[in-house]
Parts: C-alpha cells; structure tokens; sequence
C-alpha cells in the first residue's frame, strides 16, 4: 500500500471514531433532558364525574381520548410556580391556573379520559389534543389557542375561531 492510502485510511478511522463518540454524548445529554422533563410533569390523577363539556383556560397542554370510564391526570409544579384550578359545574369540567405572572407562563399538563364529549372551550394559548373519538356531533371554541384533532370521527362538527388560533387535522383519510 502506498503511504497515501495509509494516511487516509488512518485519517477516516480517526474522523469515524469521534463521529460516534460525539454521538454518544449527544444521546446521553439528550436523555438526561427527557429525564428531567419527565420529572417535571409527573402526573397526579384526580377524581372527576361525568360531563359532556370542557373549559379550558391558560397555558395548558390537555390530552383528551375517548375511553370506557372518566379519569383525569394533572401535572402539579414541584417548584410552586402555579396552581392548577380543576372544577366540575353544570355538567362542565373546567382547568385553569392560579398564579402565573403571564409571559412566564410554564404549560401545565393533562390528560383526560372520557367515554363522550359534545364540546371545548380553549382560551388562553391552552392546546387541545383530541384523539380516537367517535360521535355524532361536537363543538369546539377557540380564543387564541390550538385544536389538533387526531383520527376523529365526527358526523357533524362546529368550530369557531378568534384571536390566535389554529387547527390541526391530522387524521389519515386512507383508513
């Protein structure tokens, strides 16, 4: 082999060996912020009754599926920097938060079982994930906030925009 070939071989391996090293610490710094996500919304399930409506309002991040029985899950901060507000009225499941000083606003988590749902109210730059629902009929109002609406079935569905907000569909017609 000729000297060339050998200080390419070399250089190759050299180059080889730290692409994968760099990759090793990039994963291990990557899952020691997943850790530490996780630990910072760690889930406290809360007794809930029935209801037909959600109220949403703050800087949440619900996740609602459609399931056999009524369950609620709701991150609580470690550090005290708020108070999720959780009420039940009139057949209405209302979130909100107390004591957050706006920009600063950290999103609180939820995740919510229902065996039906006819409406959502998100204000406030809340996120609505609805997902796997199958019904007649449902009505969503938005005010500066966002819907993602994933593999839904709705025959008839009613939206109403204002503010800031968005709609995601991300349901698959192929199916």
């Amino acid at each position: 082999m000729q000297m060339s070939k050998k200080i390419l071989l070399t250089a190759a391996g050299v180059l080889l060996a730290l692409f994968v090293s760099s990759l090793m610490v990039l994963r291990k710094d990557l899952k020691s912020i997943h850790t530490e996500k996780e630990e910072q919304n760690r889930l406290t399930e809360l007794s809930i009754e029935s209801f037909k409506y959600l109220d949403v309002k703050g800087s949440w991040n619900v996740r609602v599926r459609q399931g056999r029985s009524y369950r609620l899950e709701v991150a609580f901060d470690d550090q005290n920097r708020y108070l999720p507000i959780v009420e039940q009225r009139n057949d209405t499941l209302y979130l909100s938060i107390r004591g957050l000083d706006g920009e600063n606003t950290p999103e609180v988590h939820a995740k919510i079982v229902t065996p039906f749902i006819r409406g959502a109210r998100a204000t406030g730059g809340a996120e609505l994930w609805l997902r796997k629902f199958k019904s007649d009929t449902i009505s969503i109002a938005l005010d500066s906030s966002l819907l993602v609406s994933d593999e839904n079935e709705f025959i008839n569905s009613y939206y109403q925009t204002t503010g800031n907000s968005r709609i995601e569909q991300v349901d698959d017609p192929f199916k």
